[in-house]
């Protein structure tokens, strides 16, 4: 799921190691405050880090379809601040783990794996 890009393809292999943090520790009996808070802390930096940085990367090679998928980055900020404040609100949190996991699963497959190929196609076929 390269977008040939080593800071990008970094980013996105934190996240999948963060994903797969979460779903190991729910595999070894659930969670606890300090997972969680390390958890709230990693996506704090990657949302402001990863989407300023890859914005930044398609605007650089002017990407058509840039506004649209700044929007879908909106929209996982948005989801990623419903989680928090969940967290925050004292919800259950092997439950919202579980729904966290699928939803970074989900994210995986659709924004990674097909959205962000879209500027990589894109930019491969600029740079030829």
């Amino acid at each position: 799921m390269s977008v040939d890009e080593t800071h990008i393809d970094e980013q996105h292999q934190r996240l999948l190691a963060q994903v797969n943090k979460i779903i190991d520790t729910m595999i070894l009996g659930g969670v606890n405050s300090k997972e969680v808070s390390e958890a709230i802390g990693f996506f704090d930096r990657y949302i402001k880090e990863h989407f300023s940085y890859e914005e930044d990367y398609m605007e650089k090679h002017h990407y058509p379809e840039i506004e649209a998928h700044k929007e879908k980055h909106h929209g996982f900020a948005d989801k990623y601040l419903a989680f928090k404040e969940k967290v925050n609100g004292g919800a259950k949190l092997n439950d919202l783990i579980m729904e966290i996991e699928n939803y970074l699963g989900q994210w995986w497959v659709e924004h990674i794996g097909k959205e962000d190929k879209k500027y990589h196609d894109f930019i491969a076929s600029m740079e030829k």
